[in-house]
């Protein structure tokens, strides 16, 4: 679908009159089709007491790995029957967690984006050269300007680009720059939950046979038996209620849409491809690389939208 990049013209900002066409005006803006600007570098984000408050929440995530590291890598390991296969799988284990634990920890710690203090100048200037202008949006709880798509996190307090909801799980705003750390973080963990349940459902018999023996060095008879039902059934709850949620999200990505705005901005869907290039990134060759690389495309202030959008 055509689209076009939403720009602020310099020639706005000194009140000089401009010849292009506005596509759509969060302030007075032109339209420009020329690979559009370029996110920021990826930047941690800052600590606050309340992200502090929820910081014991992830804590939920180390037991759960924890609780599926045992019985999955450890036991079966010392249980020492087909071996080469034994190692493969748990190989192949480590190598899905290793994509959780990245994506997780991305999410965790990626500033999700505000609005850099050279726009919030840039608007300042066009709000004396325009005042009283109806096309500058201010946020009521922190007072900047507010470009397209941004909302006040109450959690944080903090103005954040792009903003599609506040995680407890990873203590952070989803926002501009972690939204491609969520959406995998979410999709390597229910792979991660399926294949533990799929790889370890014909060992089931044996491994619990093993467990009641007694023969292990951790914990004695009963109790191995209760980790591992522990274990199937926090598995099996997670993934169906995580495998929706996963879905959700997804949808929502390949839509351009987020849990805030929902459908209510479908100017701003301009195909599946370029949709998912503002978030995962331009190259396909990283878009499930839970690492930042080139970033997503697009600075998060400006936002391109279908030929002839609001």
């Amino acid at each position: 679908k055509p689209c076009s990049w939403t720009m602020h013209s310099p020639r706005a900002a000194n009140n000089e009159p401009s010849s292009s066409t506005d596509i759509e005006r969060p302030a007075l803006s032109i339209s420009t089709s020329a690979g559009g600007p370029s996110p920021a570098p990826c930047a941690c984000a800052p600590c606050s007491a309340p992200r502090c408050q929820s910081a014991p929440l992830p804590l939920v995530i180390v037991v759960i790995i924890a609780l599926n590291y045992i019985p999955y890598v450890l036991w079966t390991l010392e249980r020492r029957r087909h071996l080469a296969l034994t190692i493969t799988l748990v190989v192949i284990f480590h190598a899905l967690l290793g994509l959780v634990v990245c994506a997780w920890a991305y999410t965790c710690g990626t500033d999700p984006g505000v609005p850099p203090s050279q726009w919030q100048r840039r608007m300042a200037a066009l709000a004396k050269a325009r005042p009283g202008s109806s096309e500058l949006k201010v946020c009521r709880r922190s007072g900047l300007y507010k470009p397209p798509r941004s909302h006040f996190c109450s959690v944080t307090r903090r103005l954040t680009l792009n903003m599609d909801h506040y995680c407890p799980w990873v203590a952070n705003t989803v926002g501009h720059y972690n939204r491609k750390f969520f959406l995998l973080f979410l999709l390597y963990t229910c792979l991660l939950l399926a294949y533990v349940l799929l790889s370890i459902a014909p060992q089931l018999p044996d491994l619990f046979d093993w467990a009641l023996d007694g023969d292990g060095r951790w914990v004695g008879g009963v109790a191995y038996a209760v980790v591992l039902g522990v274990m199937l059934a926090v598995d099996v709850l997670l993934l169906l209620l995580l495998g929706p949620f996963m879905c959700l999200h997804w949808k929502m990505a390949m839509r351009n849409q987020t849990t805030i705005d929902g459908d209510k901005l479908p100017q701003y869907d301009i195909g599946l491809s370029a949709n998912l290039e503002q978030i995962l990134g331009r190259r396909r060759l990283h878009w499930f690389c839970p690492c930042y690389c080139d970033g997503p495309v697009g600075d998060g202030v400006h936002w391109p939208t279908k030929t002839g959008g609001a």
